[in-house]
């Protein structure tokens, strides 16, 4: 059985697929098939593709900014440099890794160059990676009780804000350590599993593990 740190990360990362963005979308959708057809000029998959990432890639954007013009904005932008570029973007491996990176870029260009303070934007209100358990299928599942839910809650907001976007992306989106290390510029595969297991280790320290 998972430890309490991990388990209720995991239940979050299960949550995470039944996102809206995700329910509206094709069972069906092949992001490499798509992805390909895109490349090679198809309009109707270049549709299928944004419907498909926009709600994830919106919900990461909510982490780096409250304002959801500059949001929509940048997101636009993203997916209109990617259509021109198309015919030389056949290598890229991971759909969802690829444009988490370049949405991600996007809006530290932008916000740079709206002279915002990254350091106040990431710390301040509902952002900068503020991560929440999943109460309703944690508590559904009757594993854990809702003071250990909060303890839980407590416990990842103390960590650094660089830890709870590694943990984001990990859990929450499902990346692999390559896909992070690429998306967060980590010098090394190691420097990014080596920031999660911190942060996993930070976390027991905080919260009794219960088997």
């Amino acid at each position: 059985m998972a430890s309490f740190p991990e388990a209720l990360l995991d239940y979050n990362k299960n949550d995470a697929k039944s996102d809206l963005g995700n329910r509206l979308n094709s069972v069906d959708f092949d992001p490499t098939m798509e992805w390909k057809l895109f490349c090679d000029g198809s309009e109707s998959a270049f549709i299928k593709i944004y419907n498909h990432y926009f709600q994830v890639l919106y919900n990461l954007g909510r982490q780096f900014s409250g304002d959801t013009d500059l949001l929509k904005d940048t997101l636009q932008e993203t997916f209109i440099n990617i259509r021109k570029k198309r015919s030389k973007l056949h290598k890229v491996i991971s759909v969802k890794a690829f444009l988490i990176k370049c949405y991600r870029n996007r809006i530290i260009t932008e916000q740079k160059k709206r002279k915002k303070s990254m350091t106040m934007n990431f710390s301040s209100g509902s952002h900068g990676f503020i991560l929440t358990p999943s109460h309703e299928s944690v508590l559904i599942s009757r594993q854990f009780r809702q003071e250990q839910i909060e303890m839980m809650q407590e416990s990842l907001n103390k960590l650094t804000r660089r830890q709870r976007e590694a943990i984001y992306y990990f859990y929450y989106n499902g990346l692999s350590y390559i896909q992070i290390k690429d998306v967060m510029g980590f010098s090394s595969v190691r420097a990014a599993r080596n920031l999660i297991y911190r942060s996993l280790t930070e976390l027991r320290k905080q919260v009794e593990i219960l088997e």
